[in-house]
């Protein structure tokens, strides 16, 4: 099975032209009007299924950026994996690491996390237990076509820069989970378990959408936002349209945040916030840090919420009760190493800078005007399925 998929971008440009990316040419603008640029690009997904006993191979139906594998049961297994461009030799051996969204899931499957994989033509699987139904899923950019239309002046807003859905990529028509809303209570920390210095962010956030929307079935991505090793702040978990130039606040139009898929049983009244990598080992950058205090500081500001306070949630759906800091670790309310040992070691840092940013002791740091890492242009090809 194959599927091909549409995805929309909006590149913004002032005055220098947009760059859409080898090969796309460049477009002259006024020197008022924000041009945007809808990109529209199939992305190609397929799995493989079967059995792996030691050790096999799998050769890809195409070539893939990235990469997830997801099995029957065996949650405690050592699986390991090595990726090949020639279909000869392959790279090292790599740990899977477990995706923390599909670790809530608990359909009886483990999901690996999505791994950067560029120009991966086959796969090996390494695992010392039996694996049952072992999946290997597949994903890379297809097919891209460009149209144009100038939009009005960007609004400036005490939200820091938000890189909307359109602008990382996103294809709605895989989005099938109808939005629900509840006042913010509570805002919680994950990483996504994904590659440090990732040389495409939005392209694995593309990825992380399929393979949670369409291959774990949750309708959409989990988190509410993500947050990369530049500080760039992308939006996650559909809310509503935003008016062009509008950062996306992940909420209603009354302030209540969208229920997303990143806590089991926490996830009605919080904002999930993810970090784009993997921070068991080593913490996030700099910038990094910079973009997610950002976010929670306009976040606990706009509810009200004590940055260092440890408050009660009552999750709105269940009535069901608890007490745990208002800036959380997903550690703090579902079995789960998220969001890595040494960035939960940080949180009480995070927290401070949250509240200082809050109460207004001294400007916050300048934000970096987010502009997706571009995708490089693929090569064409490939059959026409429809999913």
């Amino acid at each position: 099975m194959s599927f091909h998929i549409t995805r929309r971008t909006f590149i913004r440009g002032l005055g220098t032209g947009v760059a859409l990316g080898a090969g796309m040419g460049t477009l002259g603008l006024l020197d008022s009007l924000p041009v945007y640029a809808k990109v529209t690009i199939r992305t190609r997904a397929q799995e493989s299924t079967g059995t792996v006993d030691g050790e096999d191979s799998r050769a890809l139906p195409f070539t893939a950026s990235h990469v997830a594998l997801h099995w029957k049961g065996n949650h405690e297994a050592a699986v390991f994996t090595a990726f090949s461009s020639d279909g000869q030799t392959f790279g090292a051996w790599q740990a899977i690491l477990h995706d923390e969204v599909g670790e809530v899931k608990q359909d009886g499957r483990t999901y690996g996390a999505v791994m950067t994989a560029p120009g991966t033509v086959a796969v090996k699987v390494r695992s010392e237990r039996r694996l049952v139904d072992l999946r290997v899923l597949g994903m890379a950019d297809g097919e891209r076509s460009v149209s144009y239309r100038s939009g009005g002046i960007f609004a400036a807003t005490a939200l820091p820069p938000v890189i909307t859905r359109a602008g990382w990529g996103c294809d709605e028509s895989l989005m099938s989970w109808a939005p629900q809303f509840y006042p913010v209570q509570k805002l919680i920390c994950h990483h996504t378990a994904t590659q440090n210095q990732d040389p495409d962010p939005a392209a694995t956030i593309r990825s992380i959408y399929y393979y949670h929307a369409v291959t774990q079935g949750w309708g959409d991505i989990g988190y509410n936002f993500l947050v990369d090793e530049a500080g760039r702040v992308y939006e996650g978990r559909y809310s509503r349209s935003y008016p062009a130039g509008q950062s996306p606040t992940g909420e209603d139009t009354s302030g209540r945040g969208v229920t997303g898929a990143h806590a089991a049983q926490f996830n009605s009244g919080t904002v999930g916030i993810a970090f784009l990598g993997t921070l068991t080992n080593q913490d996030t950058t700099a910038a990094g840090r910079n973009g997610i205090e950002q976010m929670l500081a306009w976040k606990a500001s706009t509810h009200s919420i004590s940055a260092t306070g440890s408050a009660r949630y009552t999750n709105p759906v269940s009535g069901v009760s608890t007490t745990f800091p208002n800036i959380a670790g997903h550690r703090d309310v579902n079995a789960t190493e998220c969001p890595g040992g040494v960035f939960y070691s940080t949180l009480p840092t995070v927290r401070n800078d949250v509240a200082l940013q809050v109460s207004g002791s001294g400007p916050p740091p300048p934000t970096p005007t987010p502009t997706p890492t571009p995708t490089p242009t693929p090569t064409p090809g490939g059959g026409h399925h429809h999913h």
